[in-house]
């Protein structure tokens, strides 16, 4: 009686090949869709802090006294905050006046603005109906 020849265990090298060309072909887009996940989840923490101190230095507009509202700098974590004014009517000795602020928040020592806010502030303007 003849015995069936065991089968061969394990695999070729032909087969060995192609399961990493496979897993490679398939690897590449899924590294690259978590290397850009990982991007956008830092860029969205800047963008949220930058938010932040936006709005916080509009409050401290908000706050001051009319006549002293002007242009001026400040860094806060790593952040500059440019504050910008100008007169979107009349001027510093109009009895009615418009400022017009603007806040722009940058990483410190870049010339790209994260966030940028703008209000307008009115001194002795009424509004008729």
């Amino acid at each position: 009686m003849k015995c069936c020849p065991c089968p061969r265990k394990g695999f070729t090298l032909i087969e060995l090949v192609m399961t990493i060309v496979v897993v490679g072909i398939i690897s590449i887009p899924i590294s690259l869709l978590i290397s850009r996940h990982f991007e956008t989840v830092f860029e969205s923490g800047d963008y949220t802090v930058a938010m932040n101190l936006a709005r916080f230095e509009m409050e401290k507009v908000n706050n001051m006294n009319y006549a002293i509202i002007g242009s001026g700098n400040s860094s806060m974590g790593g952040y500059d905050i440019i504050r910008t004014m100008s007169y979107a009517q009349g001027d510093a000795f109009s009895l009615e006046s418009v400022k017009r602020i603007q806040v722009d928040v940058q990483k410190a020592g870049s010339g790209s603005t994260f966030f940028s806010l703008v209000t307008h502030i009115a001194k002795n303007v009424s509004y008729g109906i």
